[in-house]
């Protein structure tokens, strides 16, 4: 099986920039929120649809590609087999 570098530093640095990336996400939608207070509360049913289907649409891209990455490995391991048998014409 061939794993992939993984794209995430490790140790606790990749714990502190994850926290100050949440935090900084954090104050910027306070920020917006309380700016645009009377909008939100206006339009709290058109944005909670839109949330919801942000989140089905997040759902719906992890499990396509955990199905392309099935069929990646799939396609990998018939090739690794045919690789390994001798030619059936010799040279």
């Amino acid at each position: 099986m061939v794993t992939a570098p993984r794209a995430v530093p490790h140790g606790p640095h990749a714990l502190r920039l994850a926290l100050l990336d949440a935090l900084t996400a954090g104050a910027g939608l306070g920020y917006l929120a309380h700016q645009y207070r009377e909008a939100l509360v206006a339009n709290l049913a058109a944005i909670g649809l839109a949330l919801l289907f942000a989140f089905v649409l997040g759902y719906a891209i992890r499990a396509a590609a955990r199905v392309l990455r099935r069929a990646n490995r799939r396609v990998d391991a018939i090739f690794a087999e045919e690789l390994r048998k001798p030619s059936p014409r010799p040279r």
